[in-house]
């Protein structure tokens, strides 16, 4: 149904569970729903709320747009249900399982997405076998725990993942290839291959930092936040009273600032007035040119 309908899978199902939790919490009511009773595990109102998102009609017009735009048109506390980032629905990679989820889906120009790095990713891209200039992390050896605090290595680990998802994109790569890591999944090698370049690694990251600068820049123009709101459960706030993770929150604000620092661009996430110049990106973004 939804493929057919050209809607994002991850974005109606989170959407979804926004109205179930809505109606089981009082915000909406059969009155709401033309008398579906959303409530979990009931997949017949599931499928007719989908329906009904697909053609505007009823609830499903309030709900089409995304559970932020339906939480503010709802409004009495809505938005604590709606589990998103920027306004785009976070899929099962739960940020209070891995913080780097939802340090990359607050601070990339496209919110929300689970593509682009997480802490688990910079250990399976393993980038430091190619650019030994990057941490080296031995899994094995760390405590999860130790996860949720904030510090430049970690840092380090996302402005990576955002330059080589970047890279990796723009070359039409696999994600799920390069979770092999890069000593078998020789991005670089192949690049390099194809182009007749002799480029380093650490060369093609700074393309993958350009790309970045580019998508920020656009975000610039079009008059775009350049970090994101992300839901507080999502966060951890309150954190979990029982279970692995219980008791931890993500620190995003500490984590923001420390991927702009370790990016290279400013404490608002700009990027450097020169290097935008270089790249041709000063007149779309006037107000940092040199």
């Amino acid at each position: 149904m939804l493929n057919r309908a050209g809607m994002d899978s991850i974005s109606a199902g989170g959407t979804v569970a926004f109205a179930i939790e809505c109606y089981e919490n009082g915000l909406l009511g059969p009155q709401d729903t033309g008398g579906l009773a959303l409530t979990w595990g009931n997949s017949a109102a599931i499928l007719a709320l989908l329906d009904l998102m697909i053609r505007r009609a009823g609830i499903g017009d309030l709900l089409a747009d995304g559970s932020r735009a339906a939480a503010a048109r709802i409004g009495r506390g809505a938005e604590r249900f709606a589990v998103q980032a920027g306004g785009q629905e976070l899929a099962m990679h739960d940020p209070r399982n891995d913080p780097g989820f939802a340090l990359h889906a607050a601070v990339e120009p496209t919110p929300g997405r689970h593509t682009i790095g997480a802490y688990l990713y910079y250990e399976m891209f393993q980038l430091w076998r190619r650019a030994p200039s990057l941490p080296r992390v031995r899994p094995r050896f760390y405590l999860k725990r130790s996860k949720y605090t904030a510090d430049r290595e970690k840092a380090a680990w996302a402005a990576a993942c955002s330059q080589f998802t970047a890279l990796l994109n723009g070359a039409g790569g696999c994600l799920f290839g390069a979770f092999l890591g890069v000593h078998r999944f020789p991005i670089f090698e192949w690049l390099n291959a194809a182009t007749g370049w002799a480029r380093s690694p650490e060369e093609y990251l700074r393309v993958g930092w350009n790309i970045q600068s580019v998508r920020q820049a656009f975000n610039a123009r079009e008059g775009r936040a350049f970090s994101h709101a992300i839901n507080e459960r999502a966060l951890g706030r309150p954190p979990l009273e029982r279970g692995a993770n219980r008791g931890a929150s993500v620190p995003i604000e500490a984590l923001t600032r420390l991927y702009w620092e370790a990016i290279g661009w400013d404490a608002a996430g700009r990027p450097p007035a020169d290097d935008l110049a270089a790249l041709g990106l000063d007149a779309a973004w006037p107000e940092v040119a040199p």
